[in-house]
């Protein structure tokens, strides 16, 4: 089996819904509030898991109630967490987020022991990182650290999988490392610094990106719409499947474990972009974040359903 890496976040998310979104300065009614395990990273590992990957997560939580959370949750989802050190000189990682009754959400997050994970920090894990088939970080931890688990990565033959969420200066230094990137049109745009307000405007940005470094490919998330997949000998659009969404916050999450987990079980680059597609379709029909991500078992029975 196939050893994945995962460096990043784990966030409690504190989560708000309502019938729609505040504007600035209103104040609305929620009808529901819920506390969740969260945070980029983690719930890239704990997809992982369920699907039945061999994953590792690497990161910082503080000593507290949260951390507790974090770590039963990704017990349970079968992530192994010989990687997961604990601060205490700060708190667990925290999001808040609000959620409309159309699946939209506003995201604020207040890293805590995330920013705490110091690329001398992984020392002690550089035999996980040597050993690692696929390695997947994000933008919820200090950028050297990424830097720093990009060149081992590389240096080792690993598969690099970058998703600079959210876009942060520096994010270019570690796309030159990656071997697949994995923005969204947001981050793609803020990126290379170009219009991606229609088709062909992201698959330009997506080939200027594809430019960096040694990449071989970039995957663009477009919510409701989908992905485009760019790569050097061309570029493909593929549709998102059709759902009730009602939320969406660990969606790019899922997609991304969705995709690792198909290409660590031998499937080709476009195959896995399909099967992350339905990974992220099942994750937004279910509120909460790692909550939301299917077993292999969940994820089969999902599929069924689509091809009905």
């Amino acid at each position: 089996m196939k050893k994945i890496v995962v460096v990043g976040s784990l966030n409690a998310d504190f989560v708000v819904c309502a019938s729609a979104l505040p504007r600035e300065g209103q104040t609305v009614l929620g009808h529901s509030f819920d506390l969740f395990p969260g945070g980029k990273g983690a719930n890239q590992s704990a997809a992982l898991a369920r699907l039945g990957a061999h994953v590792t997560h690497i990161g910082k939580v503080g000593m507290d109630d949260h951390a507790r959370l974090l770590k039963g949750s990704l017990e349970r989802a079968g992530v192994h967490l010989s990687g997961l050190t604990e601060d205490d000189s700060t708190h667990t990682g925290i999001a808040n987020i609000q959620i409309a009754d159309n699946g939209a959400n506003t995201i604020v997050v207040i890293p805590g022991a995330n920013m705490r994970l110091l690329p001398s920090d992984l020392d002690p894990f550089i035999p996980l990182l040597i050993q690692a088939d696929y390695i997947a970080i994000q933008n919820e931890i200090p950028m050297e650290t990424n830097l720093r688990v990009a060149h081992i990565g590389r240096e080792a033959g690993a598969t690099v999988i970058y998703n600079p969420a959210p876009y942060r200066n520096g994010s270019d230094q570690t796309c030159h490392l990656a071997d697949l990137i994995v923005p969204n049109e947001t981050e793609l745009s803020e990126l290379t610094i170009l219009p991606v307000a229609t088709d062909q405007e992201i698959e330009l940005a997506a080939g200027r990106l594809l430019e960096k470094g040694n990449t071989k490919a970039v995957v663009v998330t477009l919510g409701a719409r989908g992905c485009m997949l760019k790569e050097p000998k061309g570029s493909e659009f593929f549709p998102a499947v059709t759902v009730k969404a009602i939320d969406t916050t660990a969606a790019g999450d899922a997609f991304i474990a969705g995709m690792i987990w198909s290409l660590s079980e031998g499937n080709d680059l476009k195959t896995s972009v399909g099967i992350a597609n339905e990974v992220a379709g099942y994750a937004v029909t279910i509120l909460g974040a790692q909550p939301s991500l299917p077993t292999r078992e969940q994820f089969e029975q999902f599929r069924a359903q689509l091809k009905k």
